[in-house]
């Protein structure tokens, strides 16, 4: 249990297609870096052609890295934040929704009905992933909107309460699904994020922006046990919950990015954890076991940031450790990705640029996978003796 605290999240198959890395390989990385944990972008729409088609070229790239993780004893948690939708609707795919409507055959109960479907055909194939994280920030605007939403003027999104009630209908029919195709799988809940008005949230803005956690998992709570919904029991909903407590400035400086230049973790950071803990117990989930599915520190290049924020990071692991409901926590992310100012950012509404580029534990596979400072930190944690410079050397020659 000790060695599933520490875990790491990365798009490694993202990275193969992108990059033409051998995904499978990078995986020694995290081995090395004393992790027990892995958490993978494993997207409905990229491995499924349609909710009971998959894509085998697609499935064969996946099927090898969750193999290689099952060798090296890495828990894999797998994670999709997109779905499909019927013919009806203005999209195929993504992060839309139609409205709710919840009578049958309306274009939302379709979309539901092919969201248990996909969750099925995925969990069934992959036998490997021990946890499905079946959602990803839903209390976000960019994770979870109308149909059509990106490409309008984007001046309608779902409010802060449209966005839960269609939260809780996607985790009971996602839930149904995963244990249709794998009883043995486990059901993580969606993961909530930071709340900001600007974002999608509707928190009061003189709170700290990370209380939007615990603001969201009430609502999401609120709701199961109003019997409005398919259970009142959150069993049917999910088996873990999970959330994404990122560190951010709590200066008050205007249009400040909130990744940057950030406070160090401290009580405050440990506070807001415990506030959605507390959530959970309120409703009877106390038991319950919690996954950190995110949080990392970005640096943008700065080298006295990279310091600093491996100093951060390892006093951020430190505190998580001492919270007894967290079973792991998965840093973001493995690896730099300098192809993302190649590529001019990432898409819209989500965050670009240098913020995005330097998450990583590791430089590029083209700058030679060299351990960065934060790697360093964590190895000092969890007590791996690796040599991380060794396995970093390899991979970047493998690759050359």
């Amino acid at each position: 249990m000790d060695n599933r605290f520490y875990g790491v999240g990365e798009p490694l198959i993202q990275r193969q297609r992108d990059q033409g890395i051998d995904a499978a390989a990078y995986l020694d990385l995290v081995k090395g870096l004393g992790c027990g944990a892995y958490r993978s972008w494993m997207h409905i729409t990229e491995i499924l052609r349609d909710p009971t088609t998959p894509d085998a070229e697609e499935v064969e790239r996946h099927r090898r890295l969750l193999d290689r993780a099952s060798e090296l004893d890495l828990e894999v948690t797998g994670m999709s934040h997109e779905w499909f939708l019927p013919d009806g609707c203005r999209q195929q795919k993504g992060h839309a929704m139609p409205k709710r409507d919840l009578r049958e055959g309306s274009l939302y109960r379709q979309t539901l009905d092919m969201l248990e479907q996909s969750w099925f055909t995925m969990a069934r194939l992959f036998p490997q992933v021990a946890i499905w994280e079946v959602g990803n920030e839903w209390n976000l605007n960019a994770f979870l909107h109308p149909d059509g939403f990106l490409d309008s003027d984007m001046s309608q999104p779902f409010t802060a309460d449209e966005k839960m009630d269609i939260a809780v209908d996607m985790m009971y029919f996602a839930a149904r699904g995963v244990r249709r195709g794998n009883p043995k799988a486990k059901v993580a809940s969606f993961s909530p994020a930071l709340s900001t008005p600007g974002l999608g949230g509707d928190m009061p803005d003189w709170l700290p922006v990370m209380y939007g956690v615990a603001w969201t998992l009430d609502k999401v709570y609120s709701r199961i046990k109003s019997g409005e919904f398919w259970s009142s029991n959150t069993d049917d909903y999910f088996d873990l919950v999970a959330w994404h407590p990122y560190v951010f400035t709590n200066r008050d400086v205007p249009d400040a990015d909130l990744f940057l230049d950030v406070d160090e973790p401290d009580q405050l950071w440990r506070s807001y954890n415990d506030a959605a803990y507390k959530v959970m117990k309120k409703y009877g989930d106390g038991h319950k076991q919690v996954l950190l599915t995110e949080s990392g520190f970005t640096d943008c290049g700065n080298p006295e940031w990279e310091q600093r924020y491996a100093v951060y990071n390892k006093k951020m692991l430190e505190i998580a450790r001492e919270l007894p409901y967290v079973r792991t926590l998965h840093n973001f992310r493995l690896l730099n990705e300098n192809a993302m100012l190649r590529r001019g950012g990432i898409e819209q509404n989500q965050i670009g640029g240098l913020t995005e580029v330097y998450f990583g534990l590791f430089t590029d596979p083209e700058a030679g996978c060299l351990p960065r400072a934060r790697a360093l930190a964590i190895q000092e944690l969890t007590g791996s003796t690796a040599d991380l410079n060794e396995i970093g050397k390899r991979l970047a020659k493998r690759e050359a």
